[in-house]
């Protein structure tokens, strides 16, 4: 897959090292929390919007990163899994 920064997300804190991977999924295990793409918040839908199919590795900001948590599964066009690094 390939693999793009979306520069619209503002760069983290001084000493913050957080980031966002966005990827597609084509599983979703019965457990797994799913928000839809209306629960996000106006930046993290933007986010997910611009990734288009394609993996997506994005510095974060911490409101972003404490929106998300541990594997979060967002329904848009298809499946994505959304986790912090």
């Amino acid at each position: 897959m390939a693999s793009n920064t979306t520069s619209s997300v503002g760069s983290p804190p001084t000493g913050e090292t957080s980031t966002l991977v966005v990827r597609r999924t084509d599983t979703v295990s019965p457990e797994t929390r799913v928000r839809h793409f209306d629960e996000l918040s106006d930046e993290l839908q933007q986010v997910v919007a611009e990734c288009d199919g394609e993996e997506a590795v994005v510095p974060t900001t911490r409101r972003l990163a404490d929106e998300v948590t541990t594997d979060t599964t967002v329904v848009f066009t298809d499946y994505y899994r959304v986790t912090v690094v």
